[in-house]
């Protein structure tokens, strides 16, 4: 559906081609009566086209509008889609995690970014979400949003080693999952982070 702008302008340039030719036919008889047709092309030239150049702005408005009206429908759409995949990673870490809902409102968290991160043989690029007893691994590429990153592993902090050993760049706790041992070892760009991690870990 046209704008009005567009509808406006198409209107005008209608109208005028209407008049040019009704003027050309009106001003092309001389004082003898006579029908003049260049008198007529004149006019009927000039409303043609200042009509065109009417409506080819009208077609343009409305090219533009509709163009403006899909980006906005597509935006909405992302919007949905993401509000939607962040709900139900909600609902599924709720299933899986019953209590994680009531960390992330009863506790503060801090993140920490761009972490290579092993869980055993596993390597993820991600983040650490660290709560007062909870640690929460994250897959997610620096380009994603928070919304958007991978629930890969929760692990209570009192399950993690009071202990860690350091092996090169890596920094490795361990953990105890049921009856099992298991490896955590992380590694970060920023030197300054390995401190800071660990004393949030404990």
């Amino acid at each position: 559906m046209r704008n009005t702008i567009s509808t406006c302008l198409l209107a005008i340039g209608i109208l005028l081609i209407a008049i040019g030719f009704i003027l050309g036919f009106a001003l092309s008889t001389d004082e003898y009566g006579d029908f003049q047709i260049v008198i007529a092309l004149y006019w009927w030239i000039s409303a043609i086209i200042s009509g065109f150049l009417f409506i080819g702005l009208a077609e343009i408005v409305n090219l533009l509008q509709k163009l403006l009206d899909k980006n906005s429908g597509e935006t909405q759409s992302i919007q949905s889609v993401s509000s939607s995949k962040h709900e139900e990673s909600v609902v599924n870490d709720a299933i899986a995690f019953p209590n994680i809902g009531e960390i992330d409102t009863e506790e503060s968290e801090t993140k920490i970014k761009d972490l290579t991160i092993l869980i055993d043989n596993e390597r993820v690029k991600g983040e650490f979400w660290i709560t007062k007893s909870n640690l929460r691994i994250m897959k997610k590429s620096m380009f994603q949003t928070d919304t958007d990153a991978q629930l890969v592993k929760v692990i209570t902090k009192s399950n993690l080693s009071s202990n860690y050993v350091r092996n090169k760049d890596y920094i490795i706790f361990s953990f105890v999952e049921g009856n099992n041992n298991h490896k955590l070892a992380f590694k970060t760009h920023n030197i300054y982070d390995y401190e800071r991690i660990v004393k949030l870990l404990k």
